[in-house]
């Protein structure tokens, strides 16, 4: 009579015996093991997989934590000796950098479930911790509020200013926020890559290369309305149709409507992740005119001139390495140098 414990084993192993890989002699010396293809993802390597899984996002208007305030809630406990430190202190201390993010802002930072793409930028930071055996404690911060009620710095006096975060994520440096940094009392970091507005078609159009190729060519572009690329075409006679939001214009691209596209470079990687059949590329070799592109960087407190001397080191070791350019490409998204 055999133990119990045996008989078990002999049954685990007889039910996952049959997913084992199989293999097949080639010699008497090696043997073939089959086995899947990584299917690649934008964001991360999920590993072996048949076809694409839409992923389980974060809904900020219909989910239960984030509207029962968990937005404004840290993981990590602060104390208040902790509190009265400097962020490079506190950082240390905690063993945490602390940032704030907003909660859908695809492909920079989500709020992911089930180990999901989190966002370049989190995973920029989560590079920074790591290389000085640090975590990360995000909280999340609806960062259009900065434009909107409490502003100026409307989301920052609900994030930084209340320190619940060192670092706030997700700023593009247009000029246009300067009016906010005063009454915050934040600075940028150090820009570590820059988006702008670029060509997008569906498949390649043979001679398109620039923006005087569409006024050649006489080439109908979709712009998403009352953005600075749609003043910029109005003022150059280009010719063009303009629509709300990005996403509708590539919409109209793939209906017909118009013949390219000019939209926000982040947008892409939603765009391919929406429309997997659409053939969406950007025109080969295309860079946004520098009146179309803006930096990106992060805020911090400007009295915190080490904690900010730690995130600028961080960006320039890493855009000199090109392991931002390689995070961001992850995301199917360009990446372009800071134009500073």
């Amino acid at each position: 009579m055999f133990p119990l414990r045996f008989l078990l084993l002999v049954m685990a192993f007889t039910l996952v015996s049959p997913l084992a890989p199989q293999t097949f002699a080639q010699s008497d010396d090696e043997s073939r093991v089959l086995s899947l293809e990584d299917e690649y993802v934008y964001g991360r390597n999920r590993g072996p997989k048949l076809g694409y899984i839409q992923p389980e996002v974060f809904e900020p208007l219909s989910d239960p934590l984030y509207r029962a305030g968990y937005k404004n809630y840290r993981s990590v406990g602060v104390t208040g000796e902790q509190q009265k430190m400097t962020a490079m202190k506190r950082t240390e201390s905690l063993g945490s950098i602390l940032a704030c993010a907003d909660g859908w802002f695809w492909p920079f930072s989500r709020t992911a479930r089930k180990n999901e793409p989190a966002g370049l930028e989190i995973e920029i930071l989560k590079s920074v911790a790591e290389k000085h055996s640090l975590d990360v404690e995000m909280m999340w911060v609806n960062m259009s509020t900065r434009f909107g009620y409490g502003a100026p710095g409307g989301a920052f006096d609900l994030s930084i200013n209340r320190g619940l975060c060192d670092l706030v994520l997700g700023l593009t440096v247009t000029g246009s926020d300067e009016h906010q940094l005063d009454p915050s009392e934040v600075i940028y970091t150090k820009p570590y890559m820059s988006t702008g507005f670029v060509l997008v078609t569906r498949g390649a159009i043979p001679g398109l290369t620039s923006l005087d190729d569409v006024k050649r060519m006489n080439i109908k572009i979709g712009l998403p309305a009352y953005s600075p690329m749609s003043d910029y075409a109005d003022e150059n006679d280009i010719p063009h149709e303009t629509f709300f939001q990005n996403f509708r214009v590539i919409d109209a691209m793939l209906d017909g409507k118009v013949d390219a596209a000019m939209i926000w470079s982040g947008a892409i990687s939603q765009a391919k992740l929406n429309r997997p059949d659409g053939d969406l590329r950007m025109v080969e070799g295309y860079v946004p005119i520098p009146e179309m592109r803006w930096d990106s960087a992060w805020v911090l407190k400007n009295t915190e001139t080490e904690f900010k001397k730690f995130i600028d080191d961080a960006f320039d070791e890493m855009l000199e390495s090109g392991e931002i350019k390689r995070i961001v490409e992850r995301y199917g998204m360009p990446f372009f140098p800071p134009s500073e």
